[in-house]
């Protein structure tokens, strides 16, 4: 009896995820082929994005601790390793098997792009790490089937006062969910400054999602 091909897993499968399990068993599959049927095939440019806003907010004569949060496979960190190669990137994702691919990546000096990998599920407490990061930087993880605005929130315990918060939105997440009220209410409670925000695309042209858009959010931890 001829073994039927496995089915390839897809970004409908990524959003439709509802529990935390769900996004164990998923991300346990796919990891192995992550970085091709997804960030290539899909021309997935939001890890770039999102780390050209952080430099902005990043001095570039520095050496900073950074959380890279939902790391996945490492493509942030790759692109920070990049940009700010003095500082010294963390990671902390779900999936052991995702993080296992993230331990592999090599900086172009050859050290790794993690100096360490934590195995979190971020929407229960957190226990890795609490007030020790300076930058806080995040490209899909607050989407469609993952964290929501309150984990935001309680994620921002692992960075220091005055910490810079770089968070990627899923636009059509934040339009759904209760990111907004949640955002104004930690800054009324005096927990994070008044954020600022910018727009990028999260799929190069060309890709099927071209035109899906992330809200960039940057704040401070007070």
């Amino acid at each position: 009896m001829v073994e039927k091909p496995k089915k390839q897993i897809t970004l409908d499968d990524a959003y439709n995820l509802v529990t935390p399990s769900d996004s164990r068993e998923l991300y346990a599959q796919w990891a192995s082929t992550y970085d091709k049927t997804f960030i290539e095939d899909n021309k997935y440019v939001y890890p770039a994005k999102i780390a050209e806003v952080l430099a902005k907010h990043m001095p570039a004569d520095g050496s900073f601790n950074v959380i890279d949060i939902g790391c996945g496979t490492g493509a942030v960190g790759e692109e920070i390793a990049r940009t700010r190669p003095q500082s010294v990137t963390d990671g902390v994702d779900i999936s052991p098997e995702m993080l296992s691919v993230a331990a592999s990546k090599k900086r172009e000096d050859g050290d790794t792009v993690y100096e360490k990998l934590y195995e979190a599920d971020l929407t229960s407490t957190i226990h890795f790490a609490h007030d020790h990061y300076d930058y806080f930087v995040s490209a899909g993880t607050f989407t469609i089937g993952h964290l929501g605005a309150r984990e935001l929130i309680n994620a921002i315990s692992v960075c220091k006062t005055g910490s810079t918060i770089v968070a990627g939105v899923n636009q059509q997440h934040w339009q759904e969910t209760d990111f907004a009220s949640t955002i104004a209410d930690a800054v009324n409670s005096k927990i994070i400054t008044q954020p600022q925000f910018e727009q990028v695309d999260i799929y190069a042209e060309g890709s099927p999602h071209f035109g899906d858009k992330a809200r960039i959010v940057i704040f401070k931890k007070i």
